[in-house]
């Protein structure tokens, strides 16, 4: 076939948008939203004049495709651009660049020119400068940790264990920040108290407000040694940002193979996001002084009922 270009990402939209750019260039574009397809096609076609792929994707990583592509097949002459949403994971990849045969390293939301400009200058043979270490930079990350827990919700019980039966998966997490310094938490498949353990996988997705799949922690380079799954809590992971009205993070919904390879696909990732819009919607922030307010009209409720009252009236 003629010279083609492989896209990797599970974002529809986003996919549709960098398979435009691969057109524009020239190149036969190929298209897989999860790590295991990708593979598939490189085995079938062989070494890509340009790869693009997301560094997070379901069913296998994409860190594992880089893996593959260059022990498996020629894959010195692809050309290869990587993104990613989180920071953290973008500079890691940077000090991969070389082992892994990286061109460039993009944010997730970079633009079709930008990613146009950077692609037919690689593939004109330009070298990209190394990226910047965004590891140093100073980045504001919403954390949930050092909140207090606060009371159970029924509601959000239910958005978990029905988030597990939909996606087939064996653990459930969600943690809400619901204002005033505490956080609602529910755990299903695992002690509520090891919750705070998942804080250093889940700051990824508080901070950037982006959905995280990671198949297999155990052969991933940067989250292998993560305390979560050093303790056995996490070999597959895959979490979504609960958002408040104004679209802020204030929390995640995360599905959880301690044993095994997360297996869930582009579409289940889609459910595991849409579970988490609804969670924001259905579980509202109490803004500062509303809760006070709210404690003490009950008092005050509590305290004009008489000291005996029927639990119900006669019809």
């Amino acid at each position: 076939m003629s010279a083609f270009a492989l896209v990797a990402e599970p974002d529809p939209a986003l996919s549709a948008a960098q398979v435009a750019v691969v057109d524009a260039l020239g190149l036969v574009p190929l298209v897989a939203q999860d790590g295991e397809r990708a593979i598939w096609l490189l085995r079938r076609f062989g070494t890509p004049a340009l790869l693009v792929t997301s560094l997070s994707l379901p069913v296998v990583d994409g860190f594992e495709v880089l893996d593959w592509l260059r022990a498996r097949i020629s894959g010195r002459g692809a050309k290869v651009i990587v993104t990613s949403p989180f920071p953290e994971l973008r500079a890691f990849a940077g000090a991969l660049r070389e082992h892994l045969g990286i061109h460039a390293i993009l944010p997730r939301n970079a633009s079709a020119d930008t990613l146009r400009v950077v692609a037919d200058a690689l593939l004109k043979g330009a070298e990209m400068p190394a990226p910047l270490s965004e590891a140093a930079l100073s980045t504001q990350v919403n954390s949930v940790r050092s909140m207090q827990e606060g009371p159970k919700d029924p509601r959000l019980d239910w958005f978990v264990r029905s988030a597990l039966e939909e996606l087939h998966a064996s653990v459930g997490l969600a943690i809400v920040a619901q204002g005033e310094g505490r956080v609602l938490v529910s755990a299903v498949g695992m002690e509520p108290r090891r919750w705070p353990v998942l804080g250093g996988i889940g700051r990824h997705v508080l901070g950037a407000g982006e959905t995280l799949v990671v198949a297999d922690a155990f052969a991933h380079p940067f989250f292998q040694g993560d305390v979560a799954v050093t303790e056995g809590l996490v070999r597959g992971f895959a979490a979504a940002p609960v958002l408040d009205a104004a679209g802020r993070t204030r929390g995640m919904l995360c599905v959880i193979e301690p044993k095994a390879r997360l297996r869930i696909g582009p579409e289940g990732l889609v459910r595991l996001a849409e579970r988490a819009r609804l969670i924001g919607t259905a579980i509202p922030t109490i803004e500062p002084g509303v809760g006070r307010l709210l404690r003490a009209s009950r008092r005050r409720i509590i305290e004009a009922m008489p000291d005996s009252a029927p639990i119900s009236s006669p019809r």
